[in-house]
């Protein structure tokens, strides 16, 4: 290759987490949406931009209602006061703790409400703990 060409750029991979770790948050995140529905986990943040995330950032959106319902001391999320709300802190830190346990990974978990999570984390999310219908031919 001359120095007149240009080398490819390196091909960006999906996420940075590595195997089996990646596989056992899948599994565990089905639990999850088991447990909560709403719109599922996202993996979102620097784990998929780069080799050297400090930690994996996991968020379960909720429908708007659906957050009230679970976090109902919440008045109001659209300023993000719902991150002081004590339900919600034991949530993400309990739910931290035991992705934890589950994958070895070192996980920072959130709940958001869709509203707030659409205009506040437009970046790229992941879907993890996704179950596949099966076809009844």
């Amino acid at each position: 290759m001359s120095d007149e060409q240009e080398k490819p750029a390196p091909k960006k991979k999906a996420s940075y987490i590595g195997v089996p770790a990646v596989f056992k948050l899948e599994l565990a995140c089905k639990h999850l949406n088991d447990a909560y529905g709403g719109f599922g986990c996202y993996v979102v943040g620097s784990a998929l931009e780069r080799p050297d995330w400090r930690d994996v950032d996991v968020v379960l959106i909720l429908d708007d209602k659906q957050f009230k319902r679970e976090f109902p001391a919440v008045r109001d999320f659209s300023t993000g006061n719902f991150e002081f709300d004590t339900k919600w802190l034991l949530h993400a830190v309990a739910i931290s703790g035991w992705l934890k346990e589950q994958t070895g990974l070192p996980i920072d978990f959130k709940i958001q409400p869709q509203t707030w999570a659409n205009e506040r984390h437009p970046g790229t999310r992941h879907p993890h703990g996704l179950r596949i219908a099966r076809s009844s031919r």
